[in-house]
């Protein structure tokens, strides 16, 4: 796999001011900690996670606009910090907050500036900006219009028409549907998938509506009070189902029981086993199978050879929307990270 992206130990921590110029200084406040993965040439790459967990933190740093603690990160080889310019002329940004163009100007006239300073020429702009402007509804009254006068979905549309002509080889979106209306956001969501396919483009997202997640990416991973978890690819997208188990015992008796099973079977014929001890004594234990039944009944057999009741099955797809909640209401009860003494 060539990486597109690098991303090795990356960490960002914000002082936090007192209440009143006198006050203590309060401990940092840590938004990213230790954030390691790789994302793919040619791969969406989607981050998900609570409002403040970091996802924004994460893409200004990738983008060059915000400076590291620690850590590195490489865009195309290049280090973001040591080699700003060169890693910058690579990638292009869209945000939820635009506020980059020129409110006099019309959106031709805002394309051509922008693009310009690419060293690109009116005309190859306008050649490239056609088709994907049609299928933005975008039409030509509109791109003649001031930008003054274009309501927030239309300002979000300019921002995703100027970003594809600019044809980097890696795309940041920040909430790419956010205030568009669900005809827009399907727009939007089409011509994201059409054009990064066909340039073969990596993109990162971070997107709080969770089906522009399920609609575009390969991989999706989580950013939970300042950490990345990988989700690796949506079960869904490999046709797995996930069986639950409600299991009478607490999750170290259930997971020693199903390493059991785990250990009787070849290394690669049986699914990684997950745990989570509930209130009453009893353990939700499950796994991901594209044929469910297959495993099930030895696994049952297993529980019940260790003396451990099984009180519940159940067979459901994977839904993006229950994970999150899942895994950020594991979560709820964590201290606010934060370093310094």
């Amino acid at each position: 796999m060539v990486s597109a992206i690098e991303v090795r130990d990356l960490t960002k921590s914000f002082d936090t001011p007192g209440a009143f110029p006198w006050s203590r200084r309060a401990a940092p406040t840590l938004a990213l900690d230790r954030a390691t993965f790789d994302v793919a040439a040619g791969e969406i790459f989607a981050l998900i996670g609570p409002n403040g967990a970091g996802k924004t933190t994460l893409l200004k740093i990738l983008s060059t606009i915000l400076l590291p603690t620690s850590g590195t990160a490489r865009i195309l080889g290049y280090d973001v910090v040591e080699e700003e310019a060169a890693a910058r002329a690579r990638l292009a940004l869209v945000t939820n907050s635009e506020r980059s163009f020129y409110y006099r100007l019309s959106g031709w006239e805002n394309l051509r500036f922008f693009c310009g300073l690419y060293n690109m020429d009116a005309r190859e702009v306008e050649r490239t900006a056609r088709p994907i402007a049609e299928r933005l509804g975008l039409d030509e009254p509109l791109l003649r219009r001031a930008y003054r006068t274009y309501s927030t979905g239309t300002q979000r549309k300019l921002q995703f028409l100027r970003a594809f002509v600019l044809d980097t080889p890696v795309l940041f979106l920040d909430e790419p549907t956010s205030s568009l209306d669900p005809v827009s956001a399907e727009e939007v969501r089409a011509v994201i998938s059409k054009e990064c396919r066909d340039r073969h483009q990596t993109v990162v997202l971070s997107a709080n509506n969770l089906v522009d997640v399920e609609r575009l990416a390969d991989r999706v991973a989580m950013i939970h009070r300042g950490r990345l978890e990988m989700f690796g690819a949506p079960p869904s997208s490999r046709g797995a189902t996930c069986v639950r188990l409600i299991v009478r015992a607490d999750e170290a008796q259930t997971l020693a029981a199903g390493e059991r099973w785990r250990a009787s079977h070849p290394p690669d014929a049986v699914p990684e086993l997950e745990a989570e001890e509930r209130a009453g004594g009893t353990t939700v234990l499950r796994y991901w199978a594209v044929d469910p039944s297959r495993l099930l009944p030895s696994l049952l057999e297993a529980l019940r050879a260790a003396g451990l009741d099984v009180d519940q099955v159940d067979l459901r797809p994977f839904v993006l929307e229950e994970e999150f909640l899942r895994r950020v209401d594991t979560g709820r009860d964590e201290p606010s990270v934060e370093v310094g003494p």
